[in-house]
This record gives C-alpha cells, structure tokens and sequence, in this order.
C-alpha cells in the first residue's frame, strides 16, 4: 500500500495545485467527496465529460466556421470579390465533412485571399479619392 499512498498523496497535491492555479473550484473537491459513496466517481465523470466536450468543442468549431465563413463570402460577393467568396465555400465544405487538413488549408487560403482583396481595395479606395478631390461636383450630380 506505500505506492498507492504516495500516488494518493501526489494526486492530491495536484489537485491542489491546479485549484491555486485557478484550474479548478471547490466543485471538484464536492465530486471527490462523492466517491467515498460511488467509487469511480471521478473517473467516470471525467472520462464522461472530457468525451462530451471534446464533441462540443468540434461542434463548436464547425458552427463558428460556418456562420463566419458565410458571413464573410456575403461581404466580399457584395464588392466582388469572387475568389475570396470561393475560398469562404471551400472553408465551410471543409469544415462541414470534418476535415481538419481541408479546414486548415481552406482558412490559409481564406486569409490570403482577404489579403489579396484588401490590398487591391484599399488601392481602388485611394483611386477613388484622388478623383473624388478633382472631381467633387461630377459625383454629386
């Protein structure tokens, strides 16, 4: 029993050191109280929630890269930037078939694109207002 005392012991000293580190509240310490009645408790509910999380946190994810990438491909079709709003549909297909090497490369190809674009309009912007300023009454009428 000294192995299962001193891990008994590193264990809690863990523990401990994730609740000062703020990991970890008081509710962690009511679910190990628990165990004396249901023993595996712990295990079980860990084991249960990280499966659960993992899930949410993809779900997660996925949900975010799809609102977004939506969004984004609406914005640049709406000034015409038709390769950024291709790259946004590639992005989403990707993320939707859960693939995280398509999503990677599609989200590198999302940002380059933005960069492409935004350069490109930032130059028209600048264009437009050195005629704006030669020409401030031919755009008013």
């Amino acid at each position: 029993m000294p192995g299962a005392t001193l891990l008994t012991q590193q264990l809690n000293n863990f523990i401990r050191s994730l609740r000062e580190q703020g990991i970890l509240d008081f509710h962690f310490e009511e679910l190990k109280e628990l165990e004396s009645d249901t023993p595996y408790l712990v295990v079980e509910a860990i084991t249960m929630f990280l499966r659960d999380a993992d899930c949410s946190i993809a779900e997660l994810l996925r949900t975010l890269v799809t609102e977004i990438t939506f969004q984004l491909k609406g914005s640049s079709s709406s000034v015409g930037g038709c390769r950024m709003a291709h790259a946004c549909c590639e992005l989403r297909d990707a993320s939707e078939a859960y693939s995280k090497e398509r999503s990677l490369s599609g989200f590198d190809r999302v940002r380059r694109e933005y960069l492409v674009l935004r350069e490109n309009l930032n130059q028209i912007l600048q264009m437009e207002h050195a005629i704006n300023a030669f020409e401030p009454r031919r755009r008013h009428q």
